[in-house]
């Protein structure tokens, strides 16, 4: 057998797994950006095993939301079309800029990671040059304007991230019975606590991913609920499950309520050797960046809708919108940066939570009205999503205040 022909099965097998399962996979890596991990982090070494619940919580509310969002997808109805025939012309408008707006702060704390990565890794001292030449980085790939490409580099990420704290969980002793105790729902008075409830939500329940799932039909070229389903559940599962790993690694690790940037990867150190921290820089480096720049790729889609363009994945006005906004969020992130208290870190736990708060219940309500409108679900479905629904209300209610008062704190 030659060469060619060795690695040219296993070539074409890659490619079609990435077909597959590369839109559930570029969901994932939006996900598991420089937020989670840090947020994660940040929960497990400060409340230990009681936040493990609300990862179950935000599977269930996931596949909900992904169920709605792909029912629109397979008959090519985006979510912003939806609620521009509803609110009207003008308002559509304002809600796609303002939400682009809201959405683009994920950007804002994921290229501060990403530059804080590069000054880490390299001879650069500067973070803010760092964070600059991370944007450019963004725009370039925006311009590439191959989807397939962008997958399969994410993928690849997104899997490597994912083994390696699989690694450090079973090479651990794992406390059985006070994990288990994690995943019982409570609440607790100290402060911080409801703040990270909701940042945990805003950072895997994301709701970029709807309006892009939704937009996605001539890229994807799938016409059956099912294939949406069995790609989104892969990235969500892959997601949870790694997000449990994280927050156990974190509790059992992890000494002290100050993440810094190498801490979540100083596990990865302790049981691989000093060269797993570095792996773990780029590793967060790298998803930060795909993270910053995959999530304007919402914005990249709602805000031509909301100009009455059926815009597709990588076109002009695509591009322009995402650019825009990647420039937006160097211009952001400096200043608040260089006069305020936050930190890349900070910004990564706080910013998902920001978005938990506003843009979460209002897209989940969005997809429940446009499924109700488009499709006729069962009284089961009906009752399941408006659980979702409600779910996300209260837990932006209950969260509001506590975030409120931790931005403050730290400006």
């Amino acid at each position: 057998m030659s060469t060619g022909n060795y690695f040219e099965q296993p070539v074409r097998h890659t490619k079609e797994l990435v077909r597959q399962y590369g839109l559930g996979l570029l969901f994932a890596t939006n996900i598991f950006g420089a937020g989670s991990v840090f947020i994660l982090s940040e929960a497990g070494a400060t409340f230990g095993f009681a936040l493990l619940w609300v990862l179950p919580m935000t599977l269930f509310v996931g596949l909900g939301m992904h169920e709605m969002s792909a029912r629109l997808a397979a008959d090519d109805r985006p979510l912003m079309v939806y609620i521009k025939d509803v609110i009207g012309d003008t308002p559509a408008r304002g809600f796609a800029v303002g939400l682009s707006f809201i959405m683009h702060f994920w950007s804002v704390a994921n290229y501060a990671i990403a530059g804080a990565a590069l000054v880490y890794l390299t001879p650069l001292s500067n973070l803010y040059i760092g964070i600059i030449l991370m944007a450019g980085l963004g725009v370039a790939l925006v311009e590439l304007r191959l989807y397939e490409r962008i997958e399969g580099v994410i993928a690849a990420l997104a899997l490597t991230i994912f083994a390696s704290y699989l690694v450090i969980v079973f090479g651990l002793e794992l406390p059985l019975r006070s994990i288990a105790s994690g995943f019982v729902p409570s609440l607790i008075s100290e402060f911080g606590y409801l703040t990270m409830i909701i940042a945990l939500l805003g950072t895997t329940v994301y709701y970029p991913n709807f309006f892009i799932q939704t937009s996605m039909a001539k890229t994807k070229d799938w016409s059956m609920v099912s294939r949406y389903r069995r790609d989104h559940t892969v990235g969500l599962v892959t997601v949870v499950a790694l997000s449990v790993a994280v927050m156990t690694v974190a509790a059992m690790t992890i000494s002290g309520n100050q993440i810094t940037l190498t801490a979540p990867g100083e596990p990865l150190a302790a049981a691989l050797g000093p060269w797993a921290l570095d792996v773990f820089i780029i590793g967060a480096g790298a998803a930060s960046f795909t993270s910053a720049t995959g999530t304007l790729f919402g914005a990249g889609f709602i805000v031509p809708q909301a100009y009455g363009h059926r815009t597709s994945f990588g076109d002009y006005r695509f591009r322009a919108v995402v650019n825009a906004l990647i420039i937006l969020s160097v211009l952001l992130a400096v200043p608040i940066l260089a006069f305020t208290g936050f930190t890349p870190v900070s910004l990564a736990i706080t910013m998902p939570a920001v978005n938990g708060v506003i843009g979460l219940p209002i897209t989940a309500v969005a997809l429940y009205a446009a499924v109700s409108r488009y499709f006729d679900p069962t009284r089961t479905e009906r009752a399941l999503f408006l659980a979702v629904v409600i779910l996300m209300f209260v837990s932006s209610a209950l969260t509001a205040e506590s975030l409120a008062r931790t931005i403050v704190n730290l400006l």
